[in-house]
């Protein structure tokens, strides 16, 4: 199962930094059937809340939850094409990515947002969530519009963090 977790894409990979295509219902219903089986499975094996399509080298606009962790995720756990708007407070909690590893760092996101996206069906759907649920969302599609988390710290958080990032690069960046 290892070489699951060795198909995360590390910080450094190009593929990591692009926009990603918005998928075509019913053109990529076998590709997306195919790609959301390996993105769940490698999910399970890096122990993670979420995934993006990035994170295993697909430009898609695609990510996936660990299912029944959330409940206000009402059961969703694919979300293709999604759309969000973020409102409410700012709130300032520690995150981390699989695809920089060992690293955890206070971010202030919005505390709620709403999510419109499609599910592996073709059925839109949209969903109001707060507290983890919408940082899940917010992280997730950031990834799909080739944003990282560390790239939102403080410029100062960035420099302390700048060693470390480059070691990330230089030992798996670039698949």
């Amino acid at each position: 199962m290892q070489n699951l977790l060795d198909s995360v894409r590390i910080i450094g990979d190009p593929v990591l930094r692009r926009k990603s295509r918005s998928l075509i219902f019913p053109d990529d219903l076998e590709y997306l059937r195919t790609l959301v089986k390996k993105m769940t499975n490698t999910l399970e094996v890096a122990e993670g809340l979420g995934l993006a399509a990035p994170q295993v080298g697909e430009s898609v606009r695609l990510f996936i939850a660990t299912p029944d962790y959330l409940d206000e995720l009402n059961g969703h756990v694919v979300f293709i094409n999604p759309e969000l708007s973020p409102y409410g407070e700012m709130e300032k909690r520690e995150e981390g990515c699989l695809s920089v590893p060992g690293i955890y760092e206070i971010l202030s996101r919005p505390g709620r947002t709403r999510i419109t996206a499609v599910d592996i069906r073709g059925n839109s759907f949209s969903l109001d969530v707060g507290g983890l649920a919408a940082r899940l969302m917010l992280h997730e599609v950031d990834h799909l519009d080739g944003i990282l988390f560390v790239d939102k710290l403080s410029s100062i958080k960035r420099k302390l963090l700048r060693g470390r990032l480059k070691r990330l690069r230089e030992e798996r960046g670039g698949h």
